[in-house]
């Protein structure tokens, strides 16, 4: 069987399921030997999202998505390559699931690293909809981990989390007013929340 590692807005379930059809449910999982930033510029999206970078001493938190590499995903991860990871470097929380020989798990690699700018800038509907797929996936622990290991933080961060707006990210997942106070306050204690919202 194949799967994607997912450790970005394939974290979210509505996210998968609106934009991809991916009906798999998602196994909360760990990588080691790899780190995501806010590092993949979608210059035809005027954005920049996350990626995933090789480091052999850090861990990566996500979720193991049972998913074919068609034509639809490919699309959607345009930015990326489609890595192949070692089973043996991915620890599933679920004790019974177990990797079989035959199984084989797909990362996003990162092509190139760009900065966020005033032309491709992190959007709050992108951070939105990680964030908010952690909290569905992982719990609000699995939130601050994610804000923690991720690196770029200090970028061009726009926020387009408006009534009015069309968010920046095309295949965001809608926050409710208390879900978007949360994430506001989790982004508050790790230091890093540009922005104050009404």
């Amino acid at each position: 069987m194949d799967y994607i590692f997912g450790y970005g807005s394939l974290v979210s379930q509505y996210s998968r399921l609106h934009y991809s059809d991916i009906k798999s449910e998602a196994l909360s999982a760990t990588l080691k030997g790899w780190y995501r930033a806010w590092c993949v510029s979608y210059p035809d999206e005027r954005a920049t999202y996350a990626g995933a970078l090789r480091n052999a001493t850090r861990l990566l938190d996500g979720v193991l998505i049972a998913s074919e590499i068609d034509e639809g995903i490919t699309q959607r991860e345009r930015g990326y390559q489609f890595t192949l990871v070692n089973t043996k470097d991915i620890s599933v929380d679920s004790p019974e699931s177990v990797f079989s020989e035959t199984d084989r798990v797909w990362i996003c690699e990162t092509l190139r690293t760009d900065i966020a700018t005033v032309a491709n800038p992190l959007p709050q509907s992108y951070v939105d909809t990680c964030i908010s797929g952690c909290l569905e996936a992982k719990g609000v622990n699995g939130a601050i981990k994610f804000i923690q290991q991720t690196q770029g933080w200090d970028c061009v961060w726009i926020n387009d989390r408006h009534l009015h707006q069309v968010p920046r990210y095309p295949r965001y997942t809608p926050v409710s007013v208390k879900q978007a106070a949360l994430i506001d306050e989790l982004l508050d204690q790790q230091g890093v929340l540009k922005f104050r919202y009404s």
